[in-house]
Formats: C-alpha cells, sequence, structure tokens
C-alpha cells in the first residue's frame, strides 16, 4: 500500500506540472507522459495482486493458475468462463479506472441496460465521480465543461484513434497527448548551436528561446442510433458493434478538422499557418518550389503527403512521344520525391499536398476523452448514442508547407 500511495502522488505531481504555467520543452512532456504510462501499468498490477490475494484470504479464489477472461476481465479458473464471485475488497483508483476490464463491462451493461455485478458498480461510480470533476474549471482558453455522459473506456478511446490513424496518414503523424483540460504546449523557436571548446574552457551557456502553442478545440459530437434487437447481443459483441459505428461517424471530422480545421470554432489543422505554396501546372513540378520554402532544419524527417489525383497525374503522365513516363501497370506507385517519402492522403482536396515533418510542428491534445450518453426513443424502438469528445489542436507557424492548385 505504501507503493501505490508513492505512485498516485507521483501522478499527481506530474499532472500539477503539466498543467502549470512553467514552460515545459517537448522532451520533458514526452519523458512525463512516458512516466505516466508506467506508473498506471504498475498501478493496475498491485491492483490485480491485492484482488487475487483478497480472494484467497477470503476464499473465493482458488490457489491453482488463474486465467483472465478476454472479455470481462476477471479471473477466473482453466476451461470455466464465468468468473467466480469477485471479492468485496476491490477497489479503483480515480486516475486509472478506465483502463480496468471492471469499467469496460460496467460501462457496456450500463448502456445496454443491464444489471452490474457489485465490482462493476463500483468501477462505474468510481468513473462517474471523476467524469463530475474532470475538466469543469473554466480558463482564459476554454469554458467549462461538466460531462454528463460516460467516458469510453481507455482501451476502446486508444482503439478509436489507431483505427482513424490507418485512414489518413496526416493524422496517424500528428504527435498525440491526453492531458485533460491543458490547450497550451511549449515548443522550442530557436537555440543556439553547440560550440567546440577547448579542454580547460568554461563551457558556454545554451541560449534556447520558447514560443507558446496554443491548440484551437474542435467538439466532435455524433449520434449513433441503435435498434433494441440488435441490442440483444453479448455486451462484448455490442461495444464492438458500437466501436465500429463510432469510428465511421468520428473519423470524418476528427481528420478533416486536423488538416483543414480554421481555429475558429475547431481545432487548427495544418494547413493554418503552414506558407502557402500556390501553383499552376503540374503538383511535381511545384514540389522543388514548396521543398525551397522549408530550411534544412525544418526539412530533417520531412514527407510529402499528397492528393489522391496528384499521383494519379504522376502515374499517368507521358514524355513528347506518347510513352508513359512511369509505367501505370503492375506499379508500387510513387514512393519518394527528390529522396523525400511520398504518402497519399485520402482527405486531400484534389492538388492539395503537404511538406514537412508534420509529427515534430503538430500537437494534438484530447483535452476531454470521448463519452457517451444514451437517449431511449420506445415509439421507434431505438437507442440513440450520442459521443462526445474535445480535441484540441495546431501546428507551429510557417513551419509546414501547404501547397495547392491555382483556381480559374
Amino acid at each position: 500500500m505504501k507503493r501505490k500511495k508513492e505512485i498516485l502522488e507521483r501522478m499527481a505531481e506530474i499532472r500539477a506540472t503539466l498543467e502549470g504555467t512553467e514552460a515545459l520543452s517537448e522532451e520533458q512532456i514526452n519523458d512525463l507522459e512516458t512516466e505516466t504510462r508506467n506508473l498506471e501499468t504498475e498501478l493496475a498490477q498491485i491492483e490485480r495482486r491485492s484482488q487475487i490475494a483478497a480472494g484467497i484470504n477470503a476464499g473465493t479464489v482458488e490457489t491453482r493458475t488463474p486465467v483472465v477472461n478476454p472479455v470481462l476481465g476477471t479471473v477466473g479458473t482453466p476451461g470455466v468462463e464465468t468468473p467466480p464471485a469477485a471479492t468485496e475488497e476491490r477497489s479503483f483508483a480515480r486516475d486509472t479506472v478506465l483502463a480496468t476490464p471492471e469499467y469496460r463491462s460496467a460501462f457496456g451493461k450500463k448502456l445496454m441496460g443491464r444489471s452490474l455485478t457489485p465490482v462493476e458498480q463500483r468501477a462505474l461510480d468510481t468513473a462517474l465521480t471523476t467524469t463530475d470533476t474532470t475538466f469543469t474549471a473554466p480558463s482564459a482558453d476554454a469554458d467549462g465543461v461538466n460531462n454528463g455522459g460516460l467516458f469510453i473506456p481507455e482501451g476502446m478511446n486508444l482503439e478509436l484513434l489507431e483505427q482513424i490513424s490507418l485512414v489518413s496518414p496526416i493524422f496517424r503523424d500528428i504527435k498525440k497527448t491526453n492531458v485533460p483540460g491543458v490547450v497550451k504546449f511549449p515548443y522550442k523557436k530557436t537555440a543556439s548551436k553547440a560550440k567546440s571548446i577547448k579542454e580547460k574552457d568554461k563551457t558556454p551557456d545554451l541560449s534556447i528561446e520558447w514560443g507558446l502553442l496554443t491548440l484551437d478545440i474542435s467538439e466532435i459530437a455524433e449520434t449513433i442510433p441503435v435498434t433494441w434487437r440488435l441490442e440483444a447481443m453479448s455486451v462484448d459483441g455490442f461495444l464492438e458493434y458500437l466501436m465500429g459505428e463510432l469510428k465511421e461517424l468520428v473519423e470524418e471530422q476528427l481528420v478533416t478538422d486536423a488538416i483543414y480545421g480554421t481555429g475558429s470554432d475547431e481545432m487548427s489543422g495544418v494547413t493554418k499557418g503552414a506558407i502557402s505554396n500556390e501553383y499552376t501546372g503540374t503538383a511535381l513540378d511545384s514540389f522543388k518550389a514548396g521543398l525551397g520554402l522549408l530550411s534544412a532544419k525544418l526539412k530533417v524527417k520531412a514527407k510529402i503527403y499528397v492528393a489522391a489525383d496528384i499521383v494519379e497525374e504522376i502515374a499517368f503522365s507521358k514524355d513528347d512521344n506518347g510513352q508513359y513516363i512511369y509505367s501505370p501497370i503492375n506499379s508500387g506507385g510513387v514512393n519518394s520525391v527528390a529522396t523525400y517519402p511520398v504518402e497519399v492522403d485520402p482527405y486531400l482536396k484534389p492538388g492539395d499536398y503537404i511538406i514537412g515533418n508534420v509529427t515534430r510542428r503538430m500537437k494534438m491534445n484530447v483535452s476531454e476523452a470521448f463519452s457517451i450518453t444514451r437517449d431511449v426513443s420506445g415509439k421507434k424502438r431505438v437507442n440513440e448514442y450520442t459521443a462526445f469528445g474535445l480535441v484540441a489542436g495546431a501546428a507551429q507557424p510557417n513551419t509546414l508547407v501547404y501547397g495547392h492548385k491555382k483556381t480559374a
């Protein structure tokens, strides 16, 4: 219990540091996020060991090798799907409850109107306490929010972002954080270079100029209608169905905002504040000019993200003799231009492309994790599940190139 207390105290310190006014470097933020994930994993292991030990002492858990039910996540006996009665000593921490299998099961059952076990109810009550106190305080950068829904389990949140990342390379490469309520992040604008010095000379101080990146917020809200007949499925089947529907609905708004968001009632996308490169003729001809707009430093690990029509234009281009320059048959596509990797993003508008290191220059933060509310319509025999989340984002100004074709 001493180690558990130390972990919770350290997690509170990290959260206070991230939400404080002190400027942190990107490396410091990354280190704190990594430490938080490691602490959460260790805390979950401590909780699990305590649960098993308490069950053995109470005689409710057998001492032979246990297994974890992949659906309910509770301790069971090999070859037996139904888990034994859970011990009443099971408790949950507010900071980690959304990642527990008990909350995942409680989340699904609550939405489906089914009864909960005492342990699931305890997990749900802990999560509701978290919901009541999460992201409620207004600040100069955002209005206060009091979420009345159920936060979807942490694993489902991660799965949602991973599924969307498979569709859009730009969205995939954007660096994402999950710091509730935070909309300002420091970044390094300039830094003095390291110098060679003689053995006994004093090391010169490193000069760094910090900038503050303010993220603009997109409010994501979509409604999923589910017939009563569909809700006869298992809890795990229902959650899988809900995730599929949620992905289809949220994907378009979230990816479109990440690329083209204007910063007005939505996040600032990668094109906002990027260096504009309007061109005529072919996109391939304009790549050289676009690359020339970036410094050598900004080109480090840069990629070229293109709309589908640009790749098609290059693939079917012909020389003066009417021969294809690149064979469009059985071709591996356009993989690089001037050694820079090329990827097709289906969400880029025709004729558009992005050049730069999106991973380093764009920041996205889930200011409030996705939650679900349930409305019942007896007349239509349909339950409506409304998903809600706040996602903030912005790119460092003048660090990416936005190429777009000039319209007539």
